[in-house]
């Protein structure tokens, strides 16, 4: 055998070990992640309603639109106001609705600048006093409840902390870090996971329509990894993530 075919032999072993290394320390990461069955982005809510219902006379806002702390979501006329006054009673004002005792009307307002989720009135219709009324997502803070399937080996290799992707409608991924966790068993006795993803990318204005409140989203959630190739595993990650290929 000549030194030409010694090397191409040799390459050609080296070249499969390394194909083999490379694939099983990728299979590695592949069992140290696990995808949710569901998610969905939280986003912190304001509820407007008061003790006072009545008729809607007008509708300064649709539901999806922005607003800001202090506009006006609509007025009603509210008989049992009329009749609170009449009987000597003075109602006050709050951040969320301002009452006009001489007209004997309420105007509902927000209480903070975000979205209008959902709005019950309609000019004519009636509303009840004591109910929510109206639903204003608010600006900033948004994060992810994400819902998991695990074993009880897999559920002890959850650690606050951990790394996590968040893969938004359009299939476009951002990273998040594990924020706390919960278990709950569900009707058919089988127990849920349920993590809490922050992720300040959720804050982005470019990503406003894609992470609003209750909008589906998939997790994937990286679990500490026990096995032998744990220490080569990161080793070759980390110099992937160094010349940019992941």
């Amino acid at each position: 055998m000549t030194w030409i075919n010694r090397l191409k032999l040799w390459g050609g072993i080296l070249g499969i070990a390394a194909l083999v290394f490379a694939l099983t320390v990728l299979f590695n990461q592949r069992q140290s992640q696990v995808a949710s069955v569901s998610a969905a982005v939280e986003a912190p809510t304001s509820i407007v309603g008061s003790s006072y219902g009545g008729v809607v006379t007008e509708v300064f806002v649709k539901q999806g639109d922005a607003v800001s702390a202090g506009d006006k979501l609509f007025t009603l006329t509210s008989v049992q106001l009329q009749q609170d006054v009449g009987n000597g009673l003075r109602p006050t004002s709050t951040d969320a609705y301002t009452i006009d005792t001489k007209m004997g009307t309420i105007t509902y307002k927000a209480v903070s600048s975000g979205y209008v989720a959902s709005l019950d009135a309609a000019p004519g219709s009636f509303l009840a006093g004591g109910s929510s009324m109206a639903v204003v997502v608010a600006d900033g803070q948004r994060t992810v409840t994400a819902q998991f399937e695990l074993e009880s080996t897999d559920y002890g290799r959850v650690e606050q902390g951990a790394d996590a992707r968040i893969v938004l409608p359009n299939n476009q991924t951002v990273a998040g870090t594990v924020a706390g966790v919960e278990v709950k068993t569900n009707d058919q006795g089988k127990a849920i996971t349920f993590v809490t993803i922050d992720s300040d990318a959720l804050l982005d204005a470019k990503l406003t329509t894609l992470t609003r409140l209750d909008t589906p989203v998939t997790v994937i959630m990286e679990l500490r990894d026990d096995g032998w190739l744990a220490g080569p595993s990161e080793a070759m990650l980390a110099f992937f993530t160094k010349i940019g290929l992941r």
